[in-house]
């Protein structure tokens, strides 16, 4: 009787529509499932095929040197800082004074170049002297060749000296004046007057001022739709209008605390007022050819963690995919990996898909 009656039953006119999802006669692990005709109606199917772009990656910027433009100025004696010639900001020529300290080397080194240069000319002397010798017939081989020994030796002593005075520069005594290698700014200073420094101390970081661009700190999953040549709009407080510019590379690392990867953009016009340490906003057009770009409809996301979307494997059929993503911009979302050109996606009524396919577990 009880049969009977549930086989008498009668469905509510308020009952949903008839989603209803029924699993293939022999479902597989990805929970493949196949919806009724009457459900279609629900379902929304697209063909996906690569789009050319998927909108911008923002991120943050400063103007930076080059990792090359940068070097450091330093002593090759020890001292005591006298004056300081310079200030951070600062630009300078190539030969300018950036700081001149006094240094006991400095004299020692002066002191023994004078030496050599004495002791250089005396070899020399008594070398021609022996050399005239000989050819008149009054001087012994012996002698010449001692000489000519002593000569070498104390010419070598000359060029030594020489060329450890050439790495001090001008000056006389203990002076020492610590010059710019190259056109720069004065980026970091090390000293202050009247410090003590020693041997191969760095007193100065310098940066050419030509060779400035952008840095901009993208995150990490943005990376990914960031292209070689990508043209990027760059706002600086500076300036009434961004300017333009492109990307030129990408740093190997990650920055592990903030998750996030170094962009090098270069302006496109090399005359644009840059200084460095100027803060930016950068506007990067991503996601290049190759790309596909669904509807934010079509993602599913899974427990935090996993990312799927629904394939139609046949007319009704539909099983899920899992892919990975870029950040959503206008309502779309960009497929960086998982699906392919030609393949028909549900973009409509996929999260009622996977609460049906749910309860086939």
């Amino acid at each position: 009787m009880l049969i009977a009656g549930c086989g008498h039953h009668e469905p509510s006119a308020l009952a949903a529509p008839p989603l209803a999802i029924s699993p293939a006669e022999h479902p597989t692990p990805q929970r493949v499932v196949k919806l009724r005709a009457e459900s279609l109606g629900y379902i929304k199917v697209q063909a996906i095929s690569p789009q050319a772009s998927a909108g911008v990656v923002t991120a943050p910027g400063r103007v930076d040197f080059r990792a090359k433009a940068i070097s450091t100025a330093g002593t090759v004696v020890a001292g005591r800082i006298g004056k300081i010639h310079v200030q951070i900001g600062d630009r300078v020529k190539a030969g300018d004074p950036l700081v001149t300290l006094a240094s006991a080397e400095a004299a020692q080194m002066r002191s023994d170049f004078a030496r050599a240069k004495v002791e250089l000319a005396r070899a020399e002397y008594r070398y021609q002297r022996q050399e005239e010798m000989k050819r008149s017939g009054v001087g012994l081989e012996i002698e010449r060749m001692e000489a000519e020994a002593q000569l070498n030796e104390d010419r070598a002593d000359y060029e030594r000296a020489r060329d450890a005075l050439r790495l001090l520069g001008n000056g006389v005594a203990e002076e020492v004046v610590v010059r710019a290698p190259m056109d720069s700014t004065v980026l970091r200073a090390y000293v202050a007057a009247g410090a003590t420094v020693a041997a191969g101390s760095a007193l100065f970081d310098l940066g050419e001022p030509s060779s400035l661009w952008i840095v901009a700190d993208v995150f990490e999953p943005d990376l990914l739709l960031v292209e070689k040549g990508a043209a990027a709009s760059i706002g600086l407080a500076s300036l009434p209008q961004p300017i333009g510019g492109h990307v030129v590379g990408e740093s190997a690392a990650i920055q592990a605390d903030m998750r996030r990867g170094q962009v090098f953009i270069e302006p496109d016009d090399p005359k644009t007022p840059l200084r460095p340490g100027m803060y930016a906003r950068v506007s990067i057009e991503a996601a290049g050819p190759g790309h596909i770009v669904l509807p934010t409809t079509a993602i599913l996301i899974k427990d935090g963690k996993q990312t799927l979307v629904y394939v139609e494997t046949a007319e009704g059929v539909f099983e899920p995919r899992e892919v990975q993503i870029g950040p959503a911009r206008s309502g779309m979302t960009p497929i960086l990996d998982g699906l392919k050109g030609g393949e028909r996606v549900v973009v409509s009524g996929a999260l009622l898909i996977d609460t049906e396919a749910a309860m086939l577990l």
